[in-house]
């Protein structure tokens, strides 16, 4: 199983028996991993081609790595194809959701701007952000790694094709394990104080539809995180 294996990115997709070289910081994890000359790795583009290898040679600053199978079946994606769209929330909250949401298997995450957002993320941050995806993708054994968006507003989030589910903490018509629903699906979940009104009458105009999670109310990055696992549960991989 690939997932069991230590997993490393390469640049590019390669062939078997092609020899790939790692260096910079995946050489740094090697050697944190001690690989050992013959010991088995998962290797991947992070954009859905993956491979296994086996290493070569290690030396200081670079491990080479000769690829004995290509695309194995276990790698590690889910069929739903799943956007979720989060509340710009403090930075480790935050953090927090886009390693999680990334383990369960979310396809991308989108950031966005609304009445109730406080934070104002920098582009370290949001370099960040996508580092938190990669290592989290690395750790679970995905093929891809989700990628994060630049933040958006609201607006922006309630247009497109997919089939937009809106937690709400009032005025939900359907609770989301009991939603009938077409992948690709957008996931939309506010920030610490929720949406306001006029953003749910928005919402509901642009064809989302509002859901709730039970009668308790959760903390934004609680109701992230259970939502995608009830969709991965009803329409994915869970």
């Amino acid at each position: 199983m690939t997932a069991h294996l230590p997993r490393f990115a390469i640049a590019a997709p390669a062939a078997v028996g092609d020899v790939v070289t790692l260096a910079g910081d995946e050489a740094r994890h090697a050697r944190v991993r001690r690989l050992a000359v013959g010991e088995a790795v998962a290797l991947s583009d992070e954009r859905g081609h993956s491979c296994i290898g086996e290493v070569q040679a290690v030396r200081r600053d670079q491990v080479a790595v000769r690829v004995t199978a290509v695309n194995p079946l276990d790698d590690g994606e889910s069929a739903l194809d799943l956007t979720l769209a989060i509340g710009l929330l403090k930075a480790d909250k935050l953090d927090w959701v886009i390693e999680k949401a990334t383990e369960l298997g979310v396809t991308r995450i989108q950031p966005f701007a609304s009445t109730h957002t406080l934070a104002q993320p920098s582009a370290a941050r949001r370099t960040r952000w996508q580092q938190v995806a990669r290592s989290a993708a690395k750790q679970c054994g995905r093929s891809r790694v989700p990628a994060v968006a630049a933040p958006c507003p609201l607006a922006t989030v309630l247009t497109g094709d997919a089939t937009r589910l809106l937690l709400a903490e009032h005025g939900a018509t359907v609770a989301l394990a009991a939603v009938e629903a077409a992948p690709p699906i957008t996931l939309i979940v506010g920030a610490e104080g929720g949406f306001s009104e006029p953003e749910l009458a928005t919402a509901r105009a642009s064809g989302a539809l509002l859901i709730g999670l039970g009668r308790r109310i959760l903390r934004a990055e609680t109701a992230a995180i259970a939502a995608v696992a009830l969709c991965q549960a009803r329409w994915g991989d869970l």
